[in-house]
């Protein structure tokens, strides 16, 4: 991989990584208000648990791929493919949280697909002087 690709993978992980720290802080500041829109109603306790947890794993996340831009990407990709699967299961059997559900199952399935391109961008660059 040449230094010029390796330096733009890393910053398109971070700038990956700013993405979800935005998310995380908006779900951990302004999570009753997100729902809110999202489902005109507001969430119950057990759901503004949810979305401190949700909140605090794209913060924790985040930071991760700032400060180390591809080192952990296949835990991060499958971390949000875990969650992208949990989240339609859950709008499947649970019709009240649809909407919010599917909502986080697409900004997660969003970031792991963002991640699996920098990653395939990663592994077909050619060495540099090829």
């Amino acid at each position: 991989m040449s230094v010029g690709t390796s330096r733009d993978n890393h910053r398109l992980a971070r700038a990956l990584g700013v993405a979800g720290i935005a998310w995380g802080a908006a779900l951990l500041t302004a999570g009753p208000p997100i729902w809110r829109y999202l489902d005109d109603r507001g969430p119950t306790d057990v759901d503004q648990i949810a979305l401190r947890f949700l909140g605090s794993r794209h913060l924790a996340t985040g930071v991760v791929q700032v400060f180390f831009p591809t080192r952990f990407q296949r835990l991060e990709i499958a971390v949000d493919l875990i969650h992208t699967a949990t989240m339609v299961a859950l709008a499947a059997a649970d019709p009240p949280r649809r909407r919010p559900a599917l909502v986080t199952a697409s900004v997660a399935v969003a970031s792991a697909t963002a991640g699996m391109a920098i990653r395939a961008r990663s592994s077909h660059a050619t060495p540099a002087g090829s």
